[in-house]
């Protein structure tokens, strides 16, 4: 492919293999078919983008934001999250369950129906997130934000979620031998008509 500039906007890529990118600008570009394996994207922005059809696979996003950006039928195994900003973005038809997410601002973001049974999260707010119907299962979450997100049908049984802070949606979730701490149970207790007292 052709050289990309520092700055993009309103450009169109199709069917092109991008290599590592470092401090690299993307405004309302369209990347259809475009195959980003095994890079380094780094210090890098991707704003209001449409990504379709492409692959993700074994790169590493470090330090990057991916404000309002949608992703359709694209390709996620083993691709690494490391203290990045997705805020507002989301996920249609596209499976991130072999993702890893280290960090990180991933508020306002359609995670609906996605499978993370099984991973750690630490330190990401998913704020105001949407979660219908995700899978949570057996997972560990630390010092997480869920304050505002859409919780509906979501899986959290056998989850370890202590320390990370709810809302009234707490008492929405699904949940069977699930570790929680005292204010999460508070929040439970509260929604579901009852009160604390110590």
């Amino acid at each position: 492919m052709g050289s990309i500039e520092s700055h993009n906007m309103y450009e169109n890529f199709y069917e092109d293999e991008i290599e590592d990118l470092t401090g690299v600008e993307f405004i309302e570009c369209t990347f259809d078919g475009v195959i980003f394996e095994d890079i380094q994207i780094t210090r890098s922005r991707f704003e209001n983008c449409k990504f379709k059809g492409c692959k993700f696979n074994g790169s590493v996003f470090h330090d990057s934001a991916l404000i309002n950006c949608s992703f359709r039928f694209s390709r996620f195994f083993s691709t690494d999250f490391k203290s990045c900003k997705l805020t507002g973005s989301s996920f249609i038809d596209t499976d991130i369950s072999l993702i890893e997410i280290d960090g990180g601002d991933w508020s306002y973001t359609n995670l609906s129906q996605q499978n993370f049974s099984n991973k750690k999260f630490k330190n990401v707010d998913f704020s105001g997130s949407d979660f219908s119907f995700t899978n949570f299962q057996k997972s560990t979450v630390t010092d997480c934000s869920f304050v505002q997100s859409r919780i509906f049908e979501t899986n959290f049984i056998g989850a370890d979620i202590r320390s990370s802070r709810f809302d009234g949606n707490i008492a929405q979730i699904i949940m069977r031998k699930t570790k929680i701490d005292l204010e999460q149970a508070v929040l439970i207790a509260n929604g579901h008509g009852g009160s604390y007292t110590p």
